[in-house]
């Protein structure tokens, strides 16, 4: 079954719920059930139901002001929702939802978001359990991905698109590019509506009904398979009312589709997360034999200066009063096919047993030794072969009090996509993963002016595309931040496109291994074309960062594109 949307053809269906045979399917979803006020209301399980009606079946989050919960002789306004029991990661997924218009008050809801044992309650022990059992995370929280936030009756609802990222020691995003409010004008809520993302390494896409409306481009390296929601909140902190007779959000489908991708698809990768000497290893899940531990001291994250790749690591005790210690990271839904498992490592010579392993379900549990190492040391695990859209791997030691193995930058690829960054030359436009902007910026075209453009005698960038623009500001820049296959010397091209408004002395900053380097381009006069900005010594990695800077007040200032290449060679790009 193909998505609604225009998307890649290579995406298949991995994932489907269609809400039949009128009982929720309790194995892949959690009630969202909670026994305090959140929001103003409740949730409970009591107004989830899936129905038949119409010769179809959904699911229904019945919107309700009839039972009294908190006992203060009033009754109060309740609502309800779904958790998935698995996660999900990078791919495209759907929902075909019929939302609540007739009054205000309630906020539906269909978006990813990481569980946690203290974070979202569920009123469902399932999950918690097994945390506090160690066979889930203990916290997985990592981002925040909002399909759409609608709030029933104001203006016919409103439409929120957000990239919610929890702190990390990462490039800042712009959150006026983050969190987008759109008037949902162009959704008749009469009908059912397909509603759509698209999550890429670097780029969140939204889709009503099939159109795409808004992408977001990131540079944040934080990333986990999270949990779908769907919910429909009672909610008295914004927009007060009652529901009317039968009111409630209904949800036809969710589907999950996926395709291989030259991605890490490791979760919390280089255990980075909130920079606390005491942080739990968020993400993944933690073996060390005791109930309910979630500050192990088997197994834990470490910020103390000398991490492989930025500054936590994780770091697994020896431990004599448990047989073993394990740390793994769990992936459902993911493409089959052949994977590469990589890890830099070091280890205690006293450490009795040191193993990085893969297994998938129905498989045998493939493992590497890790030797005694005293600097950080890469291990290879290859060959691991998916067949069953699911793989877990992880790390186990057992040894004496005192001994340790340090793990960085593990990363799991599938072997048949290639390197994109390998080619030359490296090309990044306006818009795409690993482009960002501070401050407002609108396109120039392709966008109506309903989302953020002008139609007409536009300015156009590269191969005619769109250009972003923006009103001088002193803080106002936009940012290309490529991903560099290997350390070594690169010449390094912005694409100018030409307008009479333009700022005719914009400040680039480019970000290379020695230093900045400061060049000044006038936008304003001659012909659209690449421009040399030089030849830089730039590291391996996506730590290169060119900034198109505002410098000249009352003109606008113009991003498009960058492009790197190696030195003294044609750049062959028209």
């Amino acid at each position: 079954m193909q998505p609604l949307t225009a998307i890649s053809p290579d995406y298949k269906l991995a994932y489907e719920e269609n809400f039949n045979n009128n009982s929720l399917n309790t194995a892949d979803w959690y009630y969202r059930h909670i026994a305090r006020k959140h929001a103003g209301g409740f949730n409970r399980r009591e107004n989830v139901s899936v129905v038949t009606a119409d010769g179809i079946g959904y699911l229904n989050i019945a919107y309700k002001k009839d039972k009294d919960y908190d006992g203060d002789g009033v009754p109060d306004l309740s609502g309800g929702g779904v958790i998935s029991t698995k996660t999900f990661g990078y791919g495209y997924y759907e929902a075909r939802i019929k939302f609540y218009k007739g009054s205000k008050g309630l906020h539906e809801s269909f978006w990813t978001h990481g569980l946690g044992v203290s974070t979202n309650e569920t009123g469902d022990t399932v999950y918690n359990e097994a945390a506090k059992r160690d066979r889930l995370p203990m916290n997985n929280v990592t981002t925040e991905i909002d399909a759409i936030e609608l709030d029933s009756y104001i203006s016919y609802g409103k439409t929120n698109f957000w990239f919610n990222k929890k702190p990390c020691d990462c490039p800042a995003e712009s959150s006026a590019a983050a969190f987008n409010r759109f008037d949902s004008s162009y959704m008749n809520l009469d009908e059912w509506i397909n509603v759509g993302f698209e999550w890429l390494p670097g780029m969140i896409k939204y889709y009503i009904d099939g159109v795409e409306r808004y992408r977001y481009s990131y540079t944040t390296p934080a990333y986990a398979a999270m949990e779908v929601w769907l919910s429909a909140l009672a909610n008295t902190l914004w927009f007060k009312g009652e529901p009317l007779p039968d009111a409630s959000m209904k949800v036809d489908y969710f589907r999950y589709y996926n395709k291989p991708l030259y991605a890490n698809l490791i979760g919390n990768y280089s255990f980075e997360f909130d920079g606390k000497p005491s942080e739990s290893v968020n993400n993944w899940i933690v073996y060390d034999g005791i109930y309910n531990n979630e500050q192990t001291d088997g197994s834990r994250v470490v910020y103390d200066g000398t991490a492989f790749e930025g500054k936590g690591y994780l770091q697994q005790d020896g431990k004599s009063t448990v047989p073993y210690i394990s740390t793994s990271y769990g992936m459902s839904y993911i493409p089959n096919g052949s994977y590469k498992l990589t890890a830099w490592v070091k280890r205690s010579r006293g450490m009795k047993k040191a193993t990085m392993s893969a297994s998938n379900t129905g498989a045998a549990e493939i493992a590497v030794n890790i030797p005694p190492a005293d600097t950080w040391t890469k291990i290879t695990l290859d060959n691991i072969i998916v067949t069953s859209n699911s793989a877990l791997v992880g790390f186990t030691t057992s040894g004496a009090d005192g001994e340790w193995l340090k793990v960085d930058n593990v990363e799991l690829y599938d072997k048949s996509m290639p390197n994109p960054n390998k080619a030359f030359p490296i090309l990044l436009q306006e818009l795409e993963p690993g482009y960002s902007e501070s401050g407002t910026w609108r396109g120039s075209v392709n966008f109506s002016p309903k989302e953020g453009g002008i139609w007409g005698n536009a300015i156009k960038g590269y191969n005619g595309s769109s250009v972003r623009f923006s009103k001088s500001s002193p803080d106002i820049y936009a940012q290309w931040q490529p991903r560099i296959p290997a350390t070594g010397s690169y010449d390094v091209y912005i694409y100018k496109p030409v307008a009479k408004d333009a700022d005719n002395n914009a400040r680039i900053e480019i970000k290379h291994a020695d230093g900045i380097a400061t060049k000044y381009l006038d936008y304003a006069v001659g012909k659209p074309g690449w421009v040399l900005l030089g030849t830089y010594k730039l590291n391996q990695g996506a730590t290169t960062c060119i900034r198109n800077y505002s410098n000249t007040p009352g003109r606008n200032t113009i991003a498009d594109a960058i492009a790197i290449t190696l030195p003294g060679t044609p750049l062959l790009l028209p």
